[in-house]
């Protein structure tokens, strides 16, 4: 199922790897590993709640990455490798752990299935909101928006940064929104940011960036341990650390929509400031977080689920493919 939240402002939030379901007749082939879905990004719709506030469109699917990664390139229809970590259907996790039982692994066919009902449904709906934001806007901010653990991989390699930002080089965007959206982290004690190293832009960014046209997207990727209790089984939320997280990113994602020009913008300041509780600082907060030690007060701030259906409504709702199989659900805001 693909679920969207369409808005009003430039932003699209595409949330790939969120899904947690998994079809009967493929959990009962997955080893005990594979149940555990360690790799999906737990928890980050909850982080991106405030799009709401942003007026940002979200594109998010209830179906496990171990299922289909709707971030990796159709055109790799064949078997994952041993250790393989990026395929379209996954047979390893990221420390190259099985996630099938010996054996139970997905063919050829059943991964041209499995893209046909759940990646190109997903796609389509991507293009479709990048046309409606761009005909409104003259132009769409795409997020592709993840999460990962914080050491993950074998070996002894060093923590992931808090935010890892992609932009292939600064080939799918402007090169001033990249710049941009890099230093609103800038000033955060403690708080690390990468910029194209290590994370340079998943497909999506790959392929919807396209900044000569309008349509510019960035991979935004985030640690998990700057919003999670503990970073395996069950996955559990830091309350406190998920509200200042998600208080930083909404100040940086205001600077984008003032950079994109939104006409919208300063009224969503206006209600970010009046909402937000004494003790609330924007973002100053997330090093406390992270690095617990007295903090001074800065002198200011820096700044329903709709009945699912197929086809096209008359609100012109996204249109299922025929026999796809797949089911669209517009969240009401």
């Amino acid at each position: 199922m693909i679920l969207l939240a369409t808005g009003n402002s430039p932003l699209i939030f595409c949330l790939p790897h969120t899904g947690r379901e998994i079809p009967p007749a493929i959990w009962g082939r997955l080893s005990a590993t594979g149940r555990l879905q360690t790799d999906l990004s737990w928890h980050l719709d909850q982080v991106l709640e405030c799009a709401k506030t942003l007026d940002a469109t979200v594109i998010s699917t209830n179906m496990s990455r171990y299922v289909i990664d709707v971030d990796q390139d159709p055109a790799q229809m064949s078997p994952a490798a041993k250790g393989e970590t990026d395929a379209l259907c996954p047979a390893w996790t990221v420390e190259t752990n099985a996630i099938y039982k010996a054996g139970e692994e997905p063919g050829p066919t059943e991964i041209e299935q499995r893209a046909m009902l759940f990646h190109e449904p997903y796609h389509q709906v991507v293009l479709q909101q990048i046309e409606r934001v761009r005909a409104r806007h003259g132009k769409a901010l795409v997020f592709d928006c993840q999460s990962r653990r914080s050491r993950s991989g074998r070996g002894l390699a060093p923590p992931l940064p808090v935010i890892s930002i992609g932009t292939r080089g600064g080939l799918s965007c402007d090169p001033d929104l990249r710049a941009v959206f890099g230093e609103t982290f800038s000033g955060l004690g403690g708080f690390s940011v990468s910029l194209d190293d290590g994370v340079t832009g998943g497909y999506l960014t790959r392929t919807y960036g396209d900044p000569a046209n309008g349509v510019h997207a960035l991979t935004l990727l985030v640690a998990q341990r700057s919003y999670l209790k503990h970073e395996a089984p069950p996955f559990e939320p830091d309350k406190t650390r998920m509200m200042r997280l998600r208080a930083v990113l909404l100040d940086s994602f205001v600077e984008v929509l003032d950079w994109a020009g939104w006409s919208d913008v300063s009224a969503v300041r206006d209600r970010i400031r009046t909402s937000r509780m004494p003790g609330e600082w924007g973002r100053t907060i997330l090093a406390e977080a992270l690095h617990p030690k007295p903090l001074q007060k800065p002198a200011a701030f820096h700044t329903g689920i709709l009945p699912a259906a197929t086809g096209k409504s008359a609100d012109n709702k996204p249109e299922a493919p025929a026999g796809s199989g797949t089911t669209f659900r517009e969240v009401a805001e």
